[in-house]
């Protein structure tokens, strides 16, 4: 029975050549962007606005996303889902923001300044971006003391990634 039915999707497929492993996949369209980046080093006293570069590139499907900026530029219009990860540590602390096209998508802390341990803040956000759009991690505007610390080595690695949903 079991093999009798697999004959008949390798026949269904064969004449559908849409569908790949199950998943319908839409006439030419790029479907893998994605990318994920972390931090190798920690990174202090960041400016107003500075964006943060991670610089070690562990996925970049599509070529979104800059190491020099560390901007992700969207390829093809679509939904994108973005995550992240910002540590600090030690009396330090990082406001920031999450932007797209210089619009905030949200207001983030990592606020570990009155003790000597970890602080780590984690997000998704998901938008709609078109071509050419950016997303990126920046530090934020926002006054309250604090350091603009964000750690890129030992326990609390700063990470950024993104796909594209559909």
């Amino acid at each position: 029975m079991l093999n009798s039915c697999q004959g008949g999707w390798n026949e269904f497929t064969k004449s559908n050549p849409g569908i790949r492993r199950g998943r319908v996949v839409p006439e030419g369209r790029q479907s893998q962007i994605a990318f994920h980046t972390h931090l190798t080093h920690n990174i202090n006293n960041l400016g107003v606005h500075q964006a943060i570069e991670f610089d070690k590139v562990l996925l970049n499907e599509g070529n979104g996303y800059s190491v020099y900026t560390g901007h992700f530029v969207a390829p093809v219009s679509g939904l994108y889902v973005f995550a992240w990860t910002i540590s600090s540590g030690d009396g330090t602390c990082l406001i920031y923001d999450v932007v797209k096209n210089n619009e905030i998508l949200v207001h983030f802390i990592s606020d570990a300044a009155d003790h000597n341990d970890w602080a780590v803040s984690s997000g998704t956000a998901v938008t709609r971006m078109n071509s050419g759009d950016r997303v990126w991690i920046r530090v934020s505007d926002i006054h309250v003391p604090c350091s603009h610390t964000v750690y890129g080595t030992g326990f609390g690695t700063s990470s950024f990634a993104g796909y594209l949903l559909n």
